[in-house]
């Protein structure tokens, strides 16, 4: 077949990422540590023992909360306010990569 090229085989986006990431430098502990490091600029000092980042992946930050109470006033009334400002503080941190949590979770501890 003179005239036709050969299509490479597909690569996962996961794969083109992760070479990406190696290349830079940057790796998964790079976006923790700049998102756990942003919680802890946000949050009201009150509540840094309270409520400590446990986990991020795929854009989720989980947030362990040691009381009921405040656990039910973070999902209810501050979890909105809460992303808003750490996303804010990620930026303007002038870290990378640069990460955008999407969504907090909130779990009792």
């Amino acid at each position: 077949m003179i005239g036709r090229a050969r299509r490479a085989a597909p690569v996962p986006l996961a794969d083109i990422v992760n070479r990406a990431f190696h290349r830079h430098g940057w790796s998964r502990s790079t976006s923790h540590t700049t998102v756990f490091s942003s919680w802890e600029t946000i949050l009201p000092a009150e509540w840094r023992e309270r409520c400590r980042p446990v986990s991020f992946r795929a854009g989720r930050l989980i947030v362990a909360v040691d009381s009921s109470p405040l656990l039910e006033d973070m999902r209810m009334f501050r979890g909105a306010t809460l992303l808003g400002l750490l996303n804010e503080a990620i930026r303007a941190s002038g870290r990378l990569p640069i990460v955008e949590v999407r969504a907090l979770d909130f779990r009792r501890s």
